[in-house]
Formats: structure tokens, C-alpha cells, sequence
């Protein structure tokens, strides 16, 4: 087992996020999308994943449970390790989907470049109030207090 600290981890994935999300718009923009409606897709994909992920409904209905003790020994994962797994799935299929509509549809690519950035940004402000003490075991999702 090697854990992960919840707010490392989205603070270290943020840069990956957002420069694979100013990538998507650059590429978009070589790729032949208009200028205007490329930057509106790259901002309006970016405000709705931070406002989405900062108002989903669903987490008023998840379980809340105390986090366990930490094992004693338990090794911390290295800041790489953990923002490369931070990056798997969401990341890594925006950005193949991203990649995937640059041939026929440019501005979409934009758009899915915004909303990579949105992920950054929203990690990036919930690192800035993450507990520092929590952990995570990433195989099987336990919580930990160390």
C-alpha cells in the first residue's frame, strides 16, 4: 500500500491540467478554429466543469465516514507517482477525446481543452482547503488520518 494526500495530489495534477487544457486551445486554434469561437468554447467548457464539480447534487447523498488511522509505516507515494495517477481517467480521456476531434471538429477540441483547465482549476482551489492530514489508498479508496 502507498498513499497518496488528497491535497497534494490535486494541487501537484493542477499544472498537467492546465497546460494540457491551454494545449487543447492552441492546437485548436492551428487546426483552423475561429479565433472567437475557440476561446468561448476553451472558457465555457473550463466555467462549467468548475461550476459543476462545485455544485454536484449527488455529494449531499454520499456516504460520510470518519477517516481511519493511518498504518503505522505506510510509505507516501512521490509527488509524480501521485499526480500521474491524479490524471487517470478524467485527464487522460479528456484529453484523448480532445486529440480524437482535432481532425474533424476543431472548436470541439477547444472546448475539451476548457474543460481540462476546469479540472485544474477546481483541483487547485480544493487543495487550497484540503485537509493536509488525509490520505488515500488510490487501489481501494479508504480514507486515512495521519
Amino acid at each position: 500500500m502507498r498513499l497518496h494526500s488528497l491535497r497534494d495530489r490535486a494541487l501537484y495534477v493542477t499544472p498537467i491540467r492546465l497546460g494540457l487544457g491551454l494545449a487543447g486551445v492552441a492546437v485548436a486554434r492551428l487546426a483552423g478554429a475561429p479565433a472567437a469561437g475557440s476561446l468561448l468554447a476553451f472558457a465555457g467548457g473550463a466555467f462549467v466543469t468548475v461550476f459543476t464539480l462545485y455544485n454536484d447534487p449527488r455529494a449531499r447523498f454520499l456516504p460520510r465516514r470518519e477517516p481511519e488511522p493511518a498504518p503505522a509505516g505506510a510509505p507516501v507515494a512521490g509527488r509524480l507517482r501521485q499526480a500521474f495517477a491524479a490524471t487517470l481517467p478524467s485527464t487522460a480521456g479528456v484529453s484523448v477525446l480532445a486529440a480524437i476531434s482535432l481532425g474533424f471538429q476543431p472548436t470541439l477540441a477547444a472546448l475539451l481543452g476548457g474543460v481540462s483547465a476546469g479540472l485544474g482549476l477546481a483541483g487547485g482551489l480544493y487543495a487550497l482547503r484540503a485537509d493536509p492530514s488525509l490520505y488515500v489508498d488510490p487501489r481501494s479508496g479508504v480514507v486515512y488520518r495521519r
